[in-house]
């Protein structure tokens, strides 16, 4: 999920008794905490009415091929006459028309994302404040009300006409948001809270943060948990495409039979496993997980490999812990990566694709579990589902047809429909589907574990609107299942 920021701190307004000392402070080290948080950071200081319109416009002819946005403004802010307004460096602040004039309307901000093709836009405005109070920013009355858009969270430092402090050259709100925003795996509204508790907290009750919000779905700023995780493996390994073995040995003759794709050679495969195993300690880290990799994809159709992986709990069992780990690491990464280290546009899950994703799941194979939790944990848009992590709840709601069958609607993941078109691009339209098959509501829970390579345990779907437990499902293909859809330029889109 590619994100970006656009950050304003003005401190120097021209009305001298209107200065500031933490807005850019605030700004700089924002825009720090973003850019770990894997943001591409926009900083600006002390901008004039001209710089910042100047500053918006970069920013939205940016924001193509991004799905985050967000912008931040520390400063003087106001409303009048129902509108709120951003002071600007060179802002008059002699009267309500003056101001009126010479200010950055806020809702200028807001339409410069919604109308961008970003899935999540965030505004975060430490700037609703009364006038002069000499430690605070803003002029009184605060913010008027405001909705977001969909798809929107606007956060606000206060409550309508409350005062916000600064502190040691920061906002009391800022400085809370620098000590939250970096947990890992909280959503964006937890996050908020725990600012609202922290800013009541140091303020004694005198500042209450705000937010209006219709996000859909979660977000998180920091979804990458830290799985004390390291890689083991090579970048050979990872895109095995072209691997070169770093040793004349057995794994290499074991992944040449695989290779073959010659059934009658590859089920010598598990014989030759049993009767070298002692040969496996002296094998390399890349040259095993290359292995572990082989194995799976021979796992299906020779019926010898098959039922090795029948009894996969009991022959890693048999292996040094270092060797079984490396073998279950490459077979779970085969699961979702291509020989090119790129992640699948379809998982390869195959019949044994569970029994390898359970077996990370024992004590014994934590280096193997969280190697394949860190390499996953960046893609949030395709993969859903991570081992052992918390149990996913999906809705599947049907529609009637006109026929005698049900067809699916949508599926829906924490509130958010996941169900896109062949593309990716736009949501699922069961009206234009022809491709699939007919089935029972099992089959299509089945069906739908399998694209997103959970388990049964790892994945509680619910059927709506299934009043006729004995009528048929058509369950079609043609569908991806994201947590937000692929953006597309205008080319693609209309096809030109």
């Amino acid at each position: 999920m590619k994100r970006i920021a656009l950050l304003i701190g003005n401190d120097n307004y021209q009305y001298k008794n209107m200065s500031l000392k933490g807005a850019v402070n605030d700004a700089k080290e924002l825009g720090d905490a973003l850019e770990k948080l894997d943001f591409s950071v926009s900083v600006k200081e002390n901008l004039s009415g001209n710089q910042m319109g100047l500053a918006l416009a970069d920013f939205k002819n940016s924001l193509d091929g991004y799905n985050v946005g967000l912008f931040f403004f520390a400063g003087h802010g106001f409303q009048i006459e129902g509108k709120n307004y951003l002071g600007c460096t060179d802002a008059s602040f002699a009267d309500a028309g003056s101001a009126k004039y010479t200010s950055f309307e806020l809702q200028d901000a807001i339409d410069a994302l919604e109308n961008s093709k970003l899935e999540i836009k965030i505004l975060i405005i430490d700037a609703c404040r009364e006038y002069f109070s000499g430690n605070g920013r803003g002029i009184n009355g605060g913010f008027a009300p405001i909705l977001a858009p969909k798809g929107t969270i606007i956060a606000f430092a206060t409550s309508p006409g409350q005062v916000a402090k600064e502190i040691n050259g920061h906002g009391v709100y800022t400085s809370a948001l620098l000590k939250h925003i970096s947990t890992e795996k909280i959503s964006i509204e937890d996050m908020f809270k725990r600012v609202r508790n922290t800013v009541y907290l140091e303020t004694k009750g005198q500042q209450v943060t705000w937010e209006h919000t219709s996000l859909m779905g979660n977000f998180k700023f920091n979804d990458k948990a830290k799985w004390n995780a390291k890689n083991p493996y090579s970048k050979y390994a990872l895109a095995d495409n072209e691997y070169e073995y770093e040793k004349n040995g057995v794994c290499k003759e074991l992944i040449e039979l695989a290779k073959t794709i010659n059934w009658n050679y590859q089920n010598k495969i598990p014989g030759i496993i049993r009767t070298k195993k002692a040969a496996f300690i002296s094998e390399s880290r890349d040259d095993l997980f290359v292995l572990g990799r082989n194995l799976y994809q021979s796992s299906h159709d020779p019926y010898m490999v098959s039922d090795w992986f029948d009894s996969l709990h009991n022959e890693l069992g048999t292996f040094d812990n270092r060797v079984a780990n490396d073998l279950l690491s490459g077979m779970a990464f085969e699961i979702y990566f291509d020989s090119k280290g790129a992640l699948r546009e379809r998982f390869k899950t195959l019949p044994h694709y569970r029994t390898v994703l359970k077996e990370l799941l024992d004590d014994r194979y934590e280096e193997s579990l969280n190697f394949i939790r860190m390499q996953l944990s960046e893609y949030t848009q395709r993969v859903m589902y991570i081992p052992g992590k918390e149990k996913l709840s999906l809705e599947i709601e049907l529609a009637d047809s006109d026929d005698d069958y049900y067809v699916v609607k949508r599926i829906v993941l924490d509130g958010v429909d996941i169900m896109y078109d062949e593309k990716g691009v736009g949501l699922y339209d069961y009206e234009d589907q022809y491709r699939g098959n007919y089935g029972t509501a099992e089959e299509l829970c089945e069906v739908v574990r399998t694209r997103i390579a959970a388990t049964k345990r790892g994945a509680d779907i619910m059927i709506t609107n299934c009043e006729d437990s004995d009528k048929r499902i058509f369950i079609p293909v043609d569908y991806q299942l994201l947590m937000y859809g692929n953006n597309v330029d205008k080319e693609d889109e209309y096809g030109w």
